[in-house]
């Protein structure tokens, strides 16, 4: 870890932001046209330690391979690159994690025709020859943790028979089933998720059947407790995830569902519903209702992110409705609660495959990439919303980290942002680098600046009160060297020309602009003086339009004198939204 420098004040720094960027993220949407076929998992790491975030799907050539895209950090990716192939049939999950502890990343990922494999990484982008791991049962979802007090991470995989079979991690390069837990008889488990729901250090599960939400709380040693979180009085739980949703350090387990399943008539409109399960000390959760939304159909791959970076986590899913494909986001409020009425963002009309959050560009806010099995295509969602003002949470025990997001890259000298809360006197809060003390003051809140080495870091912001109760909120982030490219907000139902920034300027121009609209966009238009320069057009020669781009990132050379720019978004509804701007060239 290189030298550090801070700048701790005493009073919490809040920048101003628009009314816009408080309750309207927006994001710039590029169809990804390389193939990922039949891809329903995706995952993020550095697979390659150039401090750029990359993606790893399963899905490319066939349904067994596995592919690597490495990020160019500015929001694209390199075309695909083969890890390996599956050793069975279907990939049904990807997770990237360090299984054997040498400092790189590796890819296990789940078959359906009964195996897990491991590619072991090398930490330049290549991976070894897979290790195939056969599984007792018929495997449906795999979660990868530590659930021994060794180190090494371990492998839950949820079979067809309702069973949790735990797979020991023996030395980095071996795994042994070494416990069955049963969750429901004869029913499958539908998805099974790792966290410290509890807070005691122990890495506990969360599991979702056709009947049931349930968390297992692990005892570190590999054995599990089973408790029934809520029998579902429905019949179409949809997804389950792990992750804090109020700021106090403890995973969440969060379920949805379509609440309308079990109504018997036609004309009843799609509704999706999320619960919330906040893990609560000694082995206990609070249940909360966060969001039913009618007309909505039930919502997979959801998500606690931090989308607008005010430092309250919001609730992100990808809604199934039909084919069409792109995120639903719910912000969060101070107080716990969630906006009942998401903004959704389509994007194209591919079938819904993996969702994950990164930060593809590098600016520190949370972006998206979600598979199109449908169309063997990727869709990158990227964060082009304006940082929200900090805000408090006012859930007693918490402390809100408004800068920087979970799972950012940042450049040196890195922010931190943060306040307590709690009914009890807050008399010190604390920063922690890698788990190392680099200020404690009596404070509730502060403003750090700490400028740290290019590489991974590991940030703890922890908090005391008057009674000596403490608590705290964790961060992963990647320092890089260099600086974050631009982005372009645009509200719904608009469209916005970004850059160029001012109204004279030299030649060559750069030009940024983007739109947004409820229908899946068609085709983004660049027109100089009137006539058409960019047509990023989503269809094909046989008039089939699945979308996927709402936005034009390029540099045109212009001749002196005064210019006029126009960007066009076309959506498949006919719709068409407009923005214009002139510019003169000295």
């Amino acid at each position: 870890m290189g030298p550090r420098n801070i700048l701790a004040v005493a009073v919490l720094v809040v920048g101003t932001a628009t009314v816009f960027a408080q309750s309207s993220p927006s994001f710039e949407l590029n169809l990804d046209t390389n193939s990922a076929y039949d891809a329903m998992s995706v995952a993020q790491g550095d697979f390659n330690g150039d401090g750029k975030p990359d993606i790893v799907v399963g899905g490319g050539a066939t349904s067994t391979t596995i592919t690597l895209r490495l990020g160019n950090g500015d929001g694209t990716f390199q075309a695909p690159m083969t890890v390996g192939q599956a050793d069975s049939s279907q990939v049904l999950n990807v997770v990237a994690a360090d299984v054997n502890g040498d400092g790189k990343l590796d890819v296990v990922a789940l078959c359906i025709g009964g195996t897990f494999d491991v590619f072991y990484g090398n930490s330049d982008g290549t991976f070894e020859a897979p290790v195939a791991i056969a599984t007792a049962g018929s495997p449906r979802t795999m979660a990868v943790g530590s659930f021994y007090d060794d180190g090494l991470l371990d492998v839950a995989v949820g079979d067809s028979n309702g069973n949790i079979e735990i797979y020991k991690n023996v030395g980095g390069k071996a795994f042994a089933l070494t416990n069955t837990i049963a969750v429901e008889a004869n029913k499958a488990v539908l998805k099974d998720r790792m966290g410290d729901i509890d807070g005691d250090g122990q890495i506990d599960l969360g599991v979702l059947t056709p009947d049931g939400a349930y968390v297992l709380w692990g005892d570190g040693q590999g054995g599990f407790t089973q408790v029934l979180l809520k029998s579902y009085p429905y019949a179409a739980p949809a997804d389950l995830t792990v992750g804090d949703l109020n700021q106090d350090g403890r995973a969440d387990v969060i379920a949805s569902y379509n609440c309308s399943a079990n109504v018997q008539t036609s004309f009843t409109p799609a509704c999706a519903g999320l619960d919330v399960f906040y893990g609560q000390a000694s082995k206990k959760t609070l249940y909360r209702h966060a969001v039913t939304q009618a007309g909505l159909p039930a919502v997979l791959q959801s998500l606690a992110v931090d989308v607008n970076g005010d430092g309250i986590a919001d609730l992100v899913a990808e809604p199934t409705a039909g084919s069409v494909t792109g995120v639903a986001v719910w912000l969060g409020h101070p107080d716990g609660t969630f906006d009942q009425t998401a903004q959704q963002f389509v994007a194209a009309s591919g079938g819904a495959g993996g969702l994950v959050a990164g930060d593809w560009n590098r600016d520190g806010m949370m972006d998206f990439a979600e598979t199109l099995p449908g169309q063997a295509e990727t869709e990158i969602l990227i964060n082009g919303g304006i940082r929200a003002p900090c805000a408090t949470s006012t859930i007693s025990g918490t402390v809100t980290v408004c800068q920087p997001v979970d799972g950012a890259y940042l450049p040196s000298p890195v922010t931190v942002q943060a306040n307590a809360y709690d009914t009890t006197t807050v008399t010190a809060l604390q920063e922690y680098v890698d788990n190392n003390l680099v200020t404690s003051q009596n404070v509730k809140s502060f403003d750090l600046s700490l400028t740290e080495a290019p590489g991974p870091h590991w940030l703890v912001t922890k908090a005391w009160d008057a009674s000596g109760l403490s608590f705290r909120t964790n961060r992963k982030i990647t320092v890089y060297s260099g600086t974050p490219g631009p982005t372009c907000p645009a509200a719904q139902a608009t469209a916005n020309i970004c850059l160029p920034a001012t109204t004279s300027g030299s030649s060559p121009v750069r030009i940024l602009a983007n739109g947004a609209t409820a229908n899946v966009p068609t085709a983004a238009q660049l027109y100089v003086d009137g006539t058409l320069v960019i047509n990023k057009t989503n269809c094909d020669s046989h008039g089939s339009c699945p979308g996927g781009t709402t936005y034009i990132d390029t540099t045109q050379t212009l001749a002196a004198g005064t210019h006029s720019l126009e960007f066009k978004l076309w959506d498949a509804q006919g719709n068409v939204y407009t923005a214009q701007k002139s510019i003169t060239i000295q």
